[in-house]
């Protein structure tokens, strides 16, 4: 008998949406074009993105000749790598973001340690886990192949011959890089530092100007919710199950569109989410030190290597200072294409949307906030509910790549 209704529940449509439910069903489509990157005046330049596409599958810029971009952001994997968390020359804590619709991303990284998408591209290169490698030895690898330079050259203008080694020795200034490589930045020339930081600079503008080309295509919960919100209900019917259209009453109803609100589904801001750190490892302090590497930047929006000093995001990111309130909290990520990027949550925690919605229904072991935003809630949906969330939150998913 149960399973009798279990049957029908599972055939049975909507037919009763609200005028309010249609309305909001068109706040969440389409994805409009991304927004102008003003802070990089090469962000839409295609010879741009040709350099940068080389550049984003380049093993070699990296401490053991094996990691590129690509190597965590798999194109059959909506530019994920299906891991826990990423692996580079080492192994991180944080789970990889997809780069599909990335140029939509105000402050990239799960803790807006980056507020461009040239900055973000700058930052895994010298980052210890990840690539391991430094500045000046980017820029020497890109001089060492003959056609990636000419091609360089050709899109930005300049590319500084580094390669003396006793004056342009591997060298960076980042506070994590080894003290060899900190002490090597000090001893350079200031005018040398200027030169390889402004190329270095390029080096992440080219790879933004391809990573904006990587826009995902409709996905079957697109054409639902056009159709329901032109009252066309046979074609809405047919878009995506009955089950995932129950899901998006629930998701309507149960509040998650405070945080994953408009067309991709996030309000791009920062939350704590709840999630426990995994055994043996101390809570993530998330924005509480992502900002603060923002401030310290080079490459910052109202850096001296911004195109727009006086851009929004430049005076966003002048006029806001580390608050006790971003600790543990962590960007909004967008909901699209979620079938392809598991496992989720910001360690990668959870290997299934059904954990995933299950965590959020049931709260259960979950580290609640501790400053006083007081968004999360047990939902209380029974199995059924929990399946039909699950169901709508696959219908924003599209295959990419295979």
């Amino acid at each position: 008998m149960m399973s009798s209704i279990v049957l029908l529940l599972a055939l049975a449509q909507v037919t009763d949406w609200t005028a309010e439910e249609r309305r909001l069903a068109s706040t969440f489509t389409p994805v409009p074009a991304a927004p102008k990157s003003t802070t990089n005046r090469f962000a839409d330049n295609p010879n741009a993105a040709a350099v940068g596409v080389r550049l984003f599958h380049d093993e070699r810029l990296s401490a053991n000749g094996k990691i590129s971009c690509a190597h965590c952001h798999r194109v059959e994997h909506a530019f994920t790598d299906q891991k826990k968390v990423a692996v580079g020359v080492g192994t991180g804590t944080r789970n990889t973001m997809s780069l599909l619709d990335v140029a939509h991303v105000r402050q990239p990284f799960w803790d807006g340690a980056a507020d461009s998408l040239w900055m973000q591209a700058l930052e895994p290169f010298e980052a210890p886990l990840e690539h391991g490698i430094d500045r000046v030895t980017v820029l020497r690898k890109i001089g060492e192949d003959d056609p990636l330079r000419e091609a360089f050259i050709k899109v930005f203008g300049a590319l500084p011959d580094v390669s003396d080694h006793s004056r342009f020795p591997p060298a960076t200034p980042r506070a994590e890089a080894p003290l060899a490589l900190r002490e090597a930045w000090s001893g350079m020339r200031s005018e040398d530092q200027a030169l390889v930081n402004a190329a270095y600079a390029n080096v992440g503008k080219a790879i933004e100007a391809y990573e904006r080309t990587l826009v995902s295509p409709p996905a079957p919960f697109d054409a639902f919710a056009a159709a329901l919100a032109a009252g066309n209900d046979e074609a809405a019917g047919r878009a995506i199950s009955p089950a995932a259209q129950r899901g998006f009453r629930i998701f309507l109803a149960a509040g998650c569109r405070n945080c994953h609100s408009g067309p991709r589904f996030t309000d791009e801001g920062f939350h704590s989410n709840g999630t426990p750190p995994s055994a043996g490892q101390r809570p993530d302090p998330g924005r509480w030190l992502g900002h603060p590497k923002v401030l310290r930047s080079a490459f910052r929006a109202d850096g001296l290597y911004s195109d727009d000093q006086a851009s929004d995001q430049a005076r966003s990111t002048a006029s806001t200072p580390s608050q006790p309130d971003m600790v543990g909290t962590f960007r909004t990520p967008t909901l699209r294409h979620l079938e392809h990027t598991g496992p989720y949550m910001h360690d990668g925690s959870m290997s299934s949307l059904e954990a995933v919605v299950r965590h959020y229904n049931r709260l259960d072991g979950a580290m609640l906030d501790h400053h006083g935003e007081a968004l999360l809630q047990p939902l209380g949906l029974d199995e059924v509910s929990e399946l039909d969330l699950v169901a709508f939150l696959r219908s924003l998913s599209v295959q990419i790549g295979r």
